[in-house]
């Protein structure tokens, strides 16, 4: 939205175009916090039903959640022992495939965890607690695909913020 504030040179004048350069500051830092907040939301949504999806053997413990880290910085958080397994993959057979594969240079994916011990290469899968034989999972990319999303939706839904 573009603004226009006319004004003419007096004092009168000027304290007008001041106070509504205030309130379109105002306004302007109110809907840079929804935008953020929406894309936050919007997100969450997508991330839970994607972890919740996702094909993994083991108990599925993620929950997701928005926190506010600032102004106008939300991030969306998933927690769980299993977050890592799901969004990155697991094991030999179906491990691979995540394009980021590691994030602020901490390795993730296949052998990685706990610091490839175990049988994540063992061809053969492996008997996880509980009685249950898997080979892995794939990775669900389920973070990676929803900041694709948002990145791809960013203008139109700032379009819709912005303009009401």
């Amino acid at each position: 939205m573009s603004k226009v504030i006319s004004l003419t040179l007096d004092s009168a004048s000027i304290d007008a175009a001041i106070a509504e350069l205030k309130s379109y500051n105002a306004w302007v830092k109110t809907k840079a916090d929804e935008l953020a907040r929406r894309l936050a939301d919007m997100g969450a949504v997508n991330v839970s039903l994607g972890y919740s999806r996702a094909v993994y053997t083991g108990l599925n413990d993620i929950s997701v959640t928005v926190e506010q880290r600032g102004v106008n910085s939300y991030a969306i958080v998933a927690n769980g022992e299993a977050v890592l397994f799901v969004e990155f993959g697991a094991g030999v057979t179906y491990g691979y495939g995540h394009p980021e594969p590691s994030v602020e240079g901490v390795p993730m994916g296949p052998g990685t965890y706990p610091n490839g011990k175990g049988h994540w290469d063992d061809p053969r899968g492996w008997w996880i607690p509980g009685g249950e034989h898997t080979y892995g999972n794939p990775p669900s990319m389920t973070m990676y695909l929803t900041a694709k999303d948002l990145r791809n939706q960013l203008e139109s839904i700032a379009q819709e913020v912005f303009s009401s």
